[in-house]
């Protein structure tokens, strides 16, 4: 797993006195930016309607956000650590010029399909294993319990369920009954925002 600080990063770390907080888990692509298939430079960047406006809603609830993707493309040779590094640092910024930030950003960048060593290999932190959320959990003070995990595809779904977290699928109805289904972020944001003001 790999982590990206960037700029956009708020100091929002607690203390250890202080009880663990729900916080929001995304994915990427297909979440907040449009999934190109292996976006792995600026040039192929592309936010997803009304995806920077559901972040800063979040944050303005002092709900802590995290990015956690899987970049598959890095062991697969289309793309470098580096890449994966700008790419972040490019959306962090164009967050900010919405006036949103994500807090922490980590990806996976191994597969053991892959061709880049030493990349191509299983892990932990490939989702659905919780590896990346655990990593977020213990830098954000988060209760992963009553956290979410919001991304289009199964592995989200499937990383909710191994950190016991809810999840919101963007797409069509599911067959977990437990996972509720969103349009886009905006809608999931609405969502959550309104469990958390019940």
């Amino acid at each position: 797993m790999r982590t990206v600080l960037t700029g956009g990063v708020r100091p929002t770390l607690r203390g250890a006195d202080q009880a663990p907080r729900p916080g929001v888990l995304l994915d990427r692509d297909g979440t907040i930016i449009v999934d190109h298939g292996h976006v792995g430079s600026v040039e192929r960047v592309e936010f997803i309607e009304g995806a920077p406006e559901a972040i800063a809603r979040l944050n303005r609830a002092h709900l802590p956000v995290a990015v956690v993707t899987n970049q598959a493309g890095v062991a697969k040779g289309f793309y470098g650590i580096d890449d994966v590094g700008r790419v972040h640092r490019y959306i962090a910024a164009e967050l900010a010029r919405c006036g949103a930030h994500i807090d922490l950003f980590l990806y996976c960048p191994y597969h053991p399909d892959g061709v880049a060593e030493p990349f191509a290999r299983s892990s932990d932190d490939r989702k659905p294993r919780p590896g990346m959320a655990n990593a977020a959990a213990a830098a954000l003070n988060l209760d992963l319990r009553s956290s979410w995990v919001v991304g289009d595809r199964p592995e989200d779904i499937g990383l909710a369920e191994a950190i016991g977290a809810s999840a919101i699928y963007l797409g069509p109805a599911t067959d977990h009954p437990s996972v509720q289904s969103a349009r886009d972020l905006s809608t999931a944001a609405s969502f959550i925002l309104e469990r958390i003001a019940a």
